[in-house]
């Protein structure tokens, strides 16, 4: 058993990572439980809508236009038809981030390692909420999905997750559940990723050595 598993071991730590990248919504449905550095940001001081905007260790940019919530203010407390305490999203809490354009989208950049998990709240400025996301490593597009979540102004959180990471996600808001290009307007707030730490591959190799060192036992 010895003689087959020590080859195979060798060749899982050699052979490229391989993973995929999963969806899931609601708040802390990509949180590891433990060992993970996290990053966060709510764009409360972007009141210029600035982009690129830099918080939290996360780079935000878009293409487009900034989405100004109709001429009413970043975060809608300008708008004259919105009652107190009303907002753009009841899934967003202050300012957030937001383009509209053709095939406009915003783009969330890791300032420094990959990511392997992240979940944002999100919604659009059309009737209904249906998102097209992205992943990147290193210019390379790593997955791609839909999903639809529901009406306009209730707005919810989009997790994404991958064990092997991940340095950009795009995400676009267009009109259908069934395009994939055009007009896009998303708006996206309280971004929360995270990077696991190092452990996981460590024990992987730690094993292959125990492999190694239990074959040499058995032949001397």
């Amino acid at each position: 058993m010895m003689k087959n598993l020590v080859p195979s071991l060798i060749s899982l730590l050699a052979a490229p990572a391989m993973a995929a990248v999963v969806q899931t919504t609601g708040a802390g449905s990509a949180t590891p439980a433990a060992n993970y550095l996290s990053y966060a940001a709510d764009f409360e001081a972007n009141t210029d809508l600035a982009s690129p905007w830099s918080e939290g260790g996360l780079l935000f940019s878009h293409t487009g236009l900034a989405n100004d919530n109709g001429g009413c203010g970043y975060a809608g407390e300008f708008c004259v038809d919105l009652g107190a305490g009303e907002s753009y999203s009841q899934s967003f809490s202050g300012n957030y981030f937001a383009a509209t354009g053709l095939n406009a989208y915003l783009s969330i950049r890791s300032a420094s390692t990959a990511l392997n998990g992240i979940e944002f709240a999100v919604d659009s400025g059309y009737a209904s909420i249906f998102v097209m996301w992205q992943t990147w490593l290193d210019g390379v597009l790593t997955g791609s999905g839909r999903v639809s979540l529901g009406g306009a102004g209730i707005g919810d959180v989009l997790a994404l997750s991958d064990a092997v990471g991940f340095d950009e996600v795009r995400v676009y808001a267009f009109n259908s559940a069934n395009v994939t290009s055009g007009y896009s307007a998303p708006a996206i707030d309280s971004v929360r990723a995270f990077t696991v730490s190092e452990p996981g591959s460590l024990a992987l190799a730690s094993l292959a050595g125990l492999g190694v060192a239990g074959l040499r036992r058995r032949r001397g």
